[in-house]
């Protein structure tokens, strides 16, 4: 076994130790047969590499579920949670940006103090706090909150309680008594962002009708929580709902059109390279360095070093690696972050399927270039990511849209385009509201298509099917049948013209 295959397995075997964990409540009997087992294999590796190479991957694997073990919460005083299903009073600072919705909004406090026996104790802590959208409230300010904490729990079926804890979140409250102590006590850079984008926003919203600006202000930074309700129904039943979702899977797939269309502008590789790149680090910054961002870029940045490189699948072991060092960091990613999965599964689409898809439609031996890029590249990219994500997404939720590869292939190659113009117009607004509205018509224009199909699309009868999640077993069989066909379909070479 090559060094290159023993540390992709290495990685592999420290990612299914963090399933393992995240699943299966393992027995400190059997923990400690596995490390006893490894061990053994190791000093036995002396004489047999393979065996050392075996004791190792068994040390990996009881390292993986240790990892997770360890992240879990422990029940201590100096803990807010330990004083759930408690009315308390804390006080503590509102350190992420406020999660605005249409008639509330979420903060994110972290506690330093809780009211006990007449006297405030330290404490450490965060807590999810739902409140009225009246008074505002920003980052940075500290607050005085008096509630009764709730632990998280399953909602009709909803794992909420495992989707804050990979925030490491363990305590909710609604609708509190609230009053502000003190503001600008975070981070000044952070603030700064924020502020920016707030005041961003804004000027969207003068520059643009709705719902363009929304949708705009969504493809730009992210801020789909104002996307009106009928709009998000039709992203959600055309497939495209990854359009305005900051995850890998979006990111991975507008950076693979950027990279396509810059080719096709016979753009340098090298210097696009660099311009796609630039422009990840700018958006990472300008959305605030949120984790889910950051690692979305992250996996964007993977499939774009493979498309520099021309070998996709020589970015298998950075991919891998990317997964296991994230996973370091928050173990609970691996199961309850889908949108770390959706990331994961996308770019392997695109490494793996997206060339198979290519070759097997044969677009390669069509001579027109603007039909050869169009199915070759917008179509079969989309069509790579929406196969690779269907199962898992049929495992969470049961639903299909038979018009995603139509949607897609007609609205994708316009999602660059309308984030240019956007951020133009943007920036135009941003000095005055009437630059900005004459310089909005281009992107106006390209939104207003956009949703116009999308809207066409959903309409349909057929558009959209939801039955009942498939189960774990299936999910599995359908991926393996996917590992199946990429190993065992051969790429089948372009011919020649004479």
């Amino acid at each position: 076994m090559t060094k290159s295959k023993i540390f992709l397995y290495s990685c592999l075997f420290f990612i299914l130790g963090i399933f393992i964990g995240s699943v299966f409540q393992i027995d400190a009997y059997y923990y400690g047969v596995i490390l006893l087992v490894s061990i053994v294999f190791f000093s036995l590796g002396l004489k047999n590499k393979v065996f050392l190479v075996f004791g190792l991957f068994g040390l990996i694997l009881v390292l993986g579920i240790w990892r997770y073990q360890v992240s879990l919460p422990l029940t201590r005083a100096d803990k807010i949670y330990f004083y759930n299903g408690q009315k308390v009073e804390f006080q503590g600072l509102v350190f992420q940006e406020p999660d605005v919705r249409q008639s509330s909004v979420k903060l994110k406090i972290k506690v330093d103090s809780v009211l006990q026996n007449g006297g405030w104790e330290k404490l450490s802590g965060d807590v999810l706090v739902t409140t009225y959208l009246y008074p505002e409230y920003e980052y940075g300010d500290y607050l005085n909150v008096q509630c009764e904490l709730q632990k998280p729990e399953n909602i009709n079926g909803f794992d909420y309680d495992n989707y804050l804890s990979r925030y490491g979140i363990y305590s909710i409250c609604y609708y509190p008594k609230l009053e502000l102590l003190g503001q600008n006590r975070g981070n000044f850079f952070l603030a700064e962002i924020y502020d920016f984008k707030s005041f961003f926003v804004k000027r969207l919203n003068k520059i643009l009708s709705e719902p363009q600006s929304s949708f705009l202000a969504g493809l730009l930074i992210g801020a789909k929580k104002s996307i009106p309700a009928d709009l998000q129904t039709a992203f959600s039943k055309t497939g495209t709902t990854h359009i305005v979702a900051v995850s890998g899977f979006n990111i991975t797939i507008i950076v693979a059109f950027i990279a396509m269309i810059l080719s096709t502008l016979a753009v340098p590789r090298k210097k696009s390279f660099w311009l796609v790149n630039a422009g990840l680090i700018l958006f990472v910054v300008i959305t605030g360095f949120q984790a889910s961002i950051l690692r979305a870029a992250i996996m964007g940045f993977l499939v774009l070093l493979g498309s520099f490189l021309g070998r996709l699948s020589r970015v298998t072991n950075a991919l891998v690696l990317a997964a296991a060092l994230m996973l370091v960091i928050n173990p609970k990613l691996l199961v309850f972050d889908l949108g770390f999965q959706l990331s994961f599964l996308a770019t392997l689409g695109l490494i793996y399927l997206q060339p198979l898809l290519s070759s097997l439609s044969k677009v390669e031996n069509i001579n027109n270039k603007f039909l050869k890029t169009v199915l070759g590249d917008y179509l079969m990219t989309t069509l790579a990511a929406i196969i690779m994500t269907t199962p898992i997404i049929l495992y969470n939720f049961g639903k299909v849209s038979l018009v995603a590869p139509l949607a897609n292939i007609l609205v994708l190659p316009f999602i660059p385009l309308a984030m240019l113009l956007g951020f133009i117009a943007g920036l135009g607004g941003l000095i005055s509201v009437a630059l900005g509205s004459v310089m909005a018509w281009p992107v106006w224009l390209v939104l207003t298509y956009v949703i116009w199909i999308l809207e066409k699309l959903s309409n349909l009868n057929w558009a959209y099917f939801e039955f009942s999640k498939i189960n774990f077993w299936l999910m599995a069989s359908l991926y393996l049948a996917l590992v199946v066909f990429i190993r065992v379909v051969k790429p089948i070479k372009p011919q020649k013209n004479n």
